[in-house]
């Protein structure tokens, strides 16, 4: 395989850190066997390379991106000094407040094939602020718990608005909680332990629950800590009174009340685990927002089955045991149903040319691919999506951007790389991607396309060389300094694994 401007440009700066690293003994010893010493050196001066190539590259790519990059780096032990390692988080921290999404959002149910639906797997990369800055506060614990504790603190609290029937995602703020946890458990000192100070932190974290897409989260947080009698009357007090003052957001709270039921069941299980306060907010909450306006479809009818007794049959049980009287059926009747507006479930492939086209590329899943049938077929599928520029036949530029990506992307898939046309195809839809999307709304998905194309690279590891090759070459081609970003991770995995023997698997 010939080497493409990645490789390149890493191999001189590699041969210059040798170089200028190299004495006049070692030069003399030129050809006796690599010392062990003298290859950790040149393992070091590579992985060296590669990381500054990677921080080069963080100011020409969106700042979610460099945010993300640059805390892998910090991940994976690139840099060695705390105090490199410091700056590079709190770069990534300040970065991460940029990305086009505050919070992480999910489509809620049966949008996959739609703008919600393709947004919502994009989003599980964690380039939304909150996770790339709850990672960082991760990082950051490792280093300086009390600076980790202060950028946990410029997240608080939450701003989240009330979702409408018409909104097809819904906020998924679990990194918060989460995070709360690792803060809690390491970020003080026995000195503040001996204070009660994360008794206190964690007391105001479940005190500042106002948004019924939260809910979840904390009472997943609530349960899996292991409290003194004492804290466990605060924390699960301070939440109680957060739900009382919880109601307006059906979408949301119909999200999240079966992991709200779940925990709190699971926690009155075990003795003591569960007071009556708790219980007494849970059943208040639930009825509230059940007995509430409540979303339904285009034709008025309610989304999913009517809420009933039946759906509460293992926390009724609770609530008996308790001396709590059940939910009943006359408890959760909807007060009003609010129809949902069509353009919020819109689906994609509507439009005459687009669902021309999505039938085309899904017959080539099928047949012989090695036979001239199949190949002209795959050929005049590519001209087609190549020829199909006109938008304006899609509900918006970005829904057209979204849907052509989707339809490279199948085809990179089903085509088989020793296809005569593969090359072609895979050319053609790198440069689609080195091309910026439409608008920063969708600039999330054009991130996911590329991240799938390194994940093809992974992938092909398995499946041969030459079908890596390809695809490697074609991605150290692309002129876009996201992709080439993309690929200088890679890199730095590739080579971690060469000096360790292992990889690195970045947390989502």
């Amino acid at each position: 395989m010939g080497l493409g401007p990645i490789s390149v440009r890493l191999m001189v700066a590699v041969l210059l850190c040798c170089l200028f690293a190299q004495t006049p003994d070692v030069a003399q010893t030129q050809a006796a066997p690599k010392t062990t010493t003298a290859k950790k050196s040149e393992q070091s001066a590579e992985l060296a390379a590669l990381t500054q190539q990677i921080q080069d590259l963080t100011t020409s790519v969106p700042p979610e991106l460099a945010a993300y990059a640059l805390l892998r780096l910090v991940e994976a032990k690139a840099v060695s000094r705390q105090e490199q390692q410091r700056q590079l988080i709190e770069q990534a921290y300040m970065l991460a407040g940029q990305s086009p999404y505050a919070v992480r959002l999910t489509a809620s149910g049966g949008l996959s094939d739609s703008r919600a639906g393709y947004l919502s797997q994009a989003l599980t990369q964690g380039l939304d602020s909150l996770s790339l800055r709850t990672r960082a506060v991760t990082a950051m614990l490792k280093l300086d718990p009390e600076r980790a504790r202060d950028l946990y603190q410029q997240l608080r609290p939450l701003a989240l608005a009330n979702r409408s029937c018409a909104d097809a995602m819904l906020y998924d703020p679990s990194a918060y909680y989460r995070s709360a946890g690792n803060v809690f458990k390491r970020g003080f000192t026995p000195e503040e332990q001996a204070k009660g100070l994360p008794d206190d932190f964690l007391e105001s974290i479940f005190r500042d629950v106002h948004h019924a897409s939260e809910v979840g989260s904390a009472s997943e947080l609530l349960r899996a800590q292991q409290f003194d009698a004492e804290m466990l009357a605060r924390a699960e007090g301070a939440f109680a009174r957060s739900l009382s003052g919880i109601r307006g957001d059906y979408r949301s709270f119909a999200a999240t009340q079966n992991d709200l039921t779940r925990n709190v069941t699971r926690l009155a299980q075990v003795p003591g685990r569960a007071s009556h306060a708790l219980l007494e907010a849970t059943k208040a909450y639930l009825i509230a927002n059940d007995s509430g306006a409540v979303c339904g479809d285009q034709s008025g009818s309610v989304n999913g089955a009517t809420p009933t007794s039946s759906s509460f049959i293992a926390l009724n049980q609770v609530l008996v045991r308790y001396g709590i009287a059940p939910i009943s059926d006359g408890d959760v009747k909807p007060g009003s149903v609010v129809p949902a507006s069509e353009s919020s479930t819109q689906t994609y492939w509507q439009s005459p040319n687009a669902k021309q086209l999505q039938g085309s590329v899904r017959a080539l899943r099928s047949g012989d691919k090695d036979s001239p049938q199949w190949q002209d077929s795959a050929s005049s599928t590519l001209t087609s999506l190549r020829e199909w520029i006109d938008s304006g036949s899609e509900p918006s530029e970005e829904d057209f951007y979204i849907e052509k990506a989707v339809l490279y992307s199948q085809m990179l898939v089903t085509t088989p790389t020793d296809a005569s046309i593969y090359d072609e195809m895979l050319n053609e839809y790198i440069a689609f991607l080195s091309e910026p999307p439409p608008s920063d709304e969708v600039r999330i998905y054009w991130l996911w396309s590329i991240q799938n194309l390194m994940q093809r690279i992974r992938l092909n590891r398995a499946n041969g060389e030459a079908a890596r090759a390809k695809l490697e070459t074609a991605i150290q081609d692309a002129p876009s300094p996201s992709i080439a970003l993309y690929g200088y991770l890679l890199e730095l995995e590739r080579v971690q694994r060469a000096n360790t023997g292992r990889g690195f698997t970045a947390r989502q």
